[in-house]
């Protein structure tokens, strides 16, 4: 199992402990399957996640009140995954770009830069994986489609 990082809390979401994540925009799918999440080097069960836009908020078993989760703000946010899993989500390396049904090019590398991940293409484009720009990743056929607006906005 590796540990991936998924996002980093914002701040509490109600009184019960729940807490708001800005997720990485690569681990969008993982979001609905956490289980466990490790947070300040503390392992966390997760009861329930609730995608709201642009954030997703998470309540565990080990948060009842809010003032617990004040200490937790900024911390990054981690789950475990299959080292499969883990590739296909931290790098999309030989995937095709997809805009309009266009291809914008082949994913060369993927660099973390704590806020976003930054594509670069075999082309020499990059662009920075802003939210809302990855509409589907497909890992069958290794396409990466993208909202073609957006990426007008983002791409060099």
């Amino acid at each position: 199992m590796e540990k991936i990082e998924i996002g980093v809390v914002t701040k509490p979401q109600g009184l019960k402990g729940e807490f708001r994540v800005k997720h990485n925009t690569n681990a969008l799918k993982l979001f609905s399957k956490l289980k466990q999440v490790e947070i300040n080097n503390q392992i966390l069960n997760v009861e329930k996640t609730t995608d709201r836009g642009g954030f997703f908020v998470i309540k565990t078993k080990e948060f009842n009140s809010i003032n617990e989760i004040e200490n937790l703000r900024n911390f990054k946010v981690y789950t475990f995954v299959t080292s499969d899993v883990a590739n296909k989500i931290n790098n999309n390396v030989g995937y095709k770009v997809i805009a309009n049904e266009k291809e914008i090019g082949v994913v060369m590398e993927v660099k973390n830069y704590g806020a976003t991940d930054v594509y670069t293409l075999t082309n020499g484009k990059t662009f920075a994986c802003v939210p809302n720009l990855i509409i589907n990743v497909d890992d069958e056929n290794k396409i990466v489609n993208v909202n073609a607006k957006i990426l007008d906005e983002v791409i060099l």
